[in-house]
């Protein structure tokens, strides 16, 4: 035999029936982990762009607060409370839908903040209902407080006496 003859094997002639479902069993199981993972950190991403937002209006809310408290500082906490939060800040959020007099959640728009002039509050509509424990709406509002001193034990809260702070708190939709 001649050291340089080649040995010819037969033609394969593709995959068996079998080696094809295997392969589809293994790509859908992928694919269904795949999707099940996105879904999870598009839910994660959503709270945590929420918390963002918020303690950046709290952050420049409380500036604010302290450059009032400077000499030649003439702002009224009053009349912080009743200004658009998001005018505070350097940019708005690239889901800022706008201000708007009692919106709708489809003027809004889903993953969406708003500003309510109607009552003052900041308005945040749910792109996955799954962001948090069973909400029990879509929409999630939260609003500028003035905390004034109750009492002369010093306890503060948001009723009536004067006014020794100020906080973004969330309320009910």
């Amino acid at each position: 035999m001649n050291p340089m003859t080649i040995f010819v094997t037969p033609k394969q002639r593709g995959y068996t029936l079998l080696e094809f479902a295997v392969v589809v069993i293994v790509v859908g199981v992928l694919a269904a982990v795949l999707l099940d993972r996105m879904a999870y950190y598009q839910v994660h991403a959503e709270r945590v762009s929420l918390q963002t937002t918020v303690a950046n209006l709290r952050s420049t809310l409380q500036i604010r607060m302290e450059q009032a408290k400077l000499p030649g500082g003439s702002l009224d906490l009053t009349m912080l409370a009743e200004e658009n939060p998001f005018t505070w800040l350097k940019s708005k959020p690239a889901n800022y839908a706008g201000e708007y007099y009692s919106p709708s959640d489809a003027q809004i728009g889903a993953g969406n903040w708003c500003f309510d002039r109607s009552d003052k509050s900041v308005v945040y509509l749910l792109n996955k209902s799954e962001t948090f424990s069973a909400p029990k709406t879509m929409r999630l509002k939260f609003k500028v407080k003035l905390l004034h001193l109750l009492n002369t034990s010093g306890a503060v809260g948001t009723g009536a006496g004067p006014v020794v702070g100020i906080d973004i708190e969330q309320v009910k939709a």
